[in-house]
């Protein structure tokens, strides 16, 4: 008997099994939580911006039709519905606010944190800074993908973004779901491929705000 006839009879029996050739790519990694309302511990990013190192560790400066608003950057340890702790990294805020809007995505998550403090950037970030690592908020979780190859974003809560390179005003897709009405865990890009969503959160809500159901 040949070795190779030796090695077929020593492997297992052949199992029908369907292979998904549109699966992720691997290192991608689905996302912490599913879409839902979730409680979570802030703290600052200890990076310092390359582009403003007068900032402190944790804040940079976004631009916004053609005026520049302070961001500040920051990991939350999520606590999930099983009790267990995730990190999510890089979440971002910053203190712009059109007319639409009752507060800065910046004000919303000091709002969330219990903070309070005047209307100066000095204030904000030092109000923030002293509730790094131990202020607790609650804020909507949601999923993105963006497709480079045709710059369209999907996501679990739609809205309207600029176009990186046209500019014009685009919706996002609304994220698959499920025969049962939940969320798909992947999404599927405009060459065919398969991929999982990225994690943000969109939204935070003020201290005793009633929580949405998760998705």
């Amino acid at each position: 008997m040949s070795d190779l006839e030796n090695l077929l009879g020593n492997l297992g029996p052949e199992e029908a099994v369907d292979i998904d050739w549109n699966a992720p790519d691997a290192g991608e990694r689905p996302p912490i939580a599913r879409p839902g309302t979730y409680e979570f511990v802030f703290s600052l990013r200890e990076d310092q911006s390359e582009k403003n190192a007068d900032l402190p560790a944790g804040f940079d400066v976004v631009s916004i039709q053609g005026h520049d608003y302070l961001t500040a950057i920051f990991d939350a340890d999520v606590i999930l519905t099983t009790g267990e702790t995730k990190k999510l990294t890089y979440q971002r805020v910053n203190v712009f606010r059109n007319d639409k809007m009752p507060l800065s995505s910046f004000d919303a998550l000091a709002r969330s944190l219990g903070l309070r403090y005047g209307n100066t950037i000095t204030e904000r970030i030092a109000a923030f800074q002293g509730a790094s690592g131990r202020a607790r908020g609650k804020g909507q979780l949601e999923w993105t993908f963006f497709d480079k190859s045709n710059e369209q974003t999907t996501s679990t809560a739609p809205r309207t973004r600029k176009n990186r390179t046209t500019g014009e005003r685009v919706k996002d897709n609304r994220w698959p779901r499920n025969a049962d009405g939940t969320f798909a865990d992947t999404v599927t890009d405009s060459n065919g491929t398969k991929h999982y969503g990225r994690a943000e959160f969109v939204n935070y809500f003020a201290k005793g705000a009633t929580e949405a159901a998760n998705g």
